[in-house]
């Protein structure tokens, strides 16, 4: 097997190993196992560029073929990745160096480098959905509203303090909720079009869990479908016991937040222009933002538990 990986140097699930270390600990996971695997590290605004680079010495050069590409970091790095990979045959790997790893615990795959190894080199693979939004690829989540004022905090918070994201979120969420203010959307899906002021649209490539024990995992990825959820005005108070009330099953669906499941959904507002997040990245996109569903666009090695026959 020939491996060719593309690691995100700032992308360390354990803020204590330093960069060089983390590359050796995945060279030796794979030597362990009788292969070489080449490895790249780069920024994490890179990563897209890499993969289209690593895909063009592919088609041009079949003597020098990897069998397989492996991506190490978290939800943005292999969000930046899908979105070059999309409609590709070749499964690709993944190994979840990040601090939350939502993309990769909810494929089943172990956090543990060793074990995350393990299934690289099995070669199960697995058809998954993606999320699009205006022609870009999201493998998790979307957001519109306060959600990607937070991330921008949070990021300032990071970058002023050298803490970690984490840590970072809590005063974030405080300075978020303190300054922002309700926006209003017109959301247009089938024949429905709802006009209102909410603090938060949220749409989620495939069906997020709202119960507590399993509260924001998905227990599929491949049911073709966006699942949005609305959050109705509130108070600042309200909102921030949200998560909560939610997964205590604590709301109320005429007062709280309502939940639609669909293939696609246009959502406007006042402004040609809005700050977005996507997969936890924020980039500001022109409306109307169009979003969709791509079923089985991604082509990923998962455990072989549940490994899918198409």
């Amino acid at each position: 097997m020939q491996v060719f990986v593309l690691l995100n140097h700032t992308a360390k699930s354990d803020e204590h190993v330093p960069e060089d270390q983390g590359r050796r600990n995945v060279e030796d996971a794979f030597a362990r196992r009788g292969i070489s695997a080449i490895i790249k590290s780069v920024k994490g605004s890179e990563i897209a560029k890499e993969v289209q680079s690593f895909l063009t010495n592919q088609s041009d050069d079949p003597s020098k073929k990897y069998d397989v590409l492996v991506v190490g970091g978290g939800d943005g790095t292999i969000g930046a990745a899908a979105g070059e990979l999309v409609g590709k045959s070749e499964p690709f790997g993944i190994l979840p160096l990040g601090t939350l790893n939502h993309f990769a615990k909810d494929l089943g795959l172990p956090l543990d480098l060793e074990q995350a190894v393990d299934v690289i080199v099995r070669g199960n693979s697995r058809r998954v959905d993606a999320g699009e939004l205006n022609g870009q690829i999201f493998v998790n989540n979307s957001s519109v509203g306060l959600y990607p004022f937070m991330v921008a905090n949070r990021i300032a918070e990071q970058r002023r303090w050298g803490i970690g994201k984490l840590t970072a979120s809590i005063p974030a969420v405080v300075r978020t909720l303190w300054k922002g203010t309700w926006r209003r959307f017109t959301i247009r899906f089938a024949t429905r079009e709802l006009s209102l002021r909410s603090p938060c649209v949220f749409v989620g490539n495939n069906s997020y869990d709202l119960s507590l024990e399993r509260f924001g995992s998905r227990a599929s990825l491949d049911q073709g479908e966006l699942c949005v959820f609305v959050v109705k005005k509130q108070t600042r108070l309200a909102l921030l016991l949200l998560p909560f009330r939610v997964a205590l099953n604590l709301t109320d669906r005429t007062r709280d937040i309502d939940v639609f499941k669909m293939d696609a959904v246009e959502i406007t507002s006042r402004s040609g222009r809005l700050q977005v997040s996507l997969d936890g990245e924020v980039r500001t996109i022109e409306t109307p933002l169009r979003y969709a569903i791509k079923k089985g666009a991604l082509c990923v090695l998962v455990p072989a538990a549940i490994e899918h026959v198409d």
